[in-house]
């Protein structure tokens, strides 16, 4: 049962990345704009903090940022408490073209959502909120790893492949 699970999360989280390039092409963004945007819907960020959300620099950022105020998605805005900070949000037009993209996503999952009880749905939030915070940590793990391409190592080739 746990091989089928991990087999059916990624065939999720696959069909959830070709979903997402297809409202990126309608959108006429790439990726990383995207992921941008993404970020966004949790609320309004500082350059610095959506950068490290979206996992670039902040010069890159810039770049996209630019872009992305260029089709009326986000903009930059005065920090309402502290005036000399700018924080990025998105715009009216990204909420709406969002809800086209997206809304029948958020409606089915309401939906699929309300067959499950309280209970289930808190395990569901645990071991997606737990996996997030592994899946950070091992990107770390990926970002230091010196890869090797020689078959053959025990400690590796032991992982069972899902």
């Amino acid at each position: 049962m746990i091989v089928d699970l991990i087999r059916a999360w990624r065939a999720a989280r696959l069909q959830t990345d070709l979903l997402d390039d297809a409202a990126f092409h309608k959108l006429g963004i790439n990726r990383t704009d995207g992921r941008c945007l993404d970020a966004l819907s949790e609320g309004p960020m500082t350059a610095t903090a959506l950068a490290t959300a979206c996992g670039v620099t902040v010069n890159a950022l810039t770049t996209v940022v630019d872009r992305l105020a260029e089709r009326g998605l986000i903009e930059r805005i005065r920090d309402t408490v502290d005036r000399r900070r700018v924080v990025i949000r998105l715009t009216e037009l990204a909420d709406h073209v969002s809800n086209q993209l997206y809304g029948p996503v958020v409606a089915w999952s309401i939906n699929n959502f309300n067959r499950y009880t309280t209970k289930e749905l808190e395990i569901l939030e645990r071991f997606l909120t737990e996996g997030r915070e592994f899946q950070k940590q091992h990107m770390e793990y990926i970002r230091e790893l010196d890869l090797s391409w020689e078959p053959g190592n025990p400690d590796l080739d032991a992982t069972p492949a899902p």
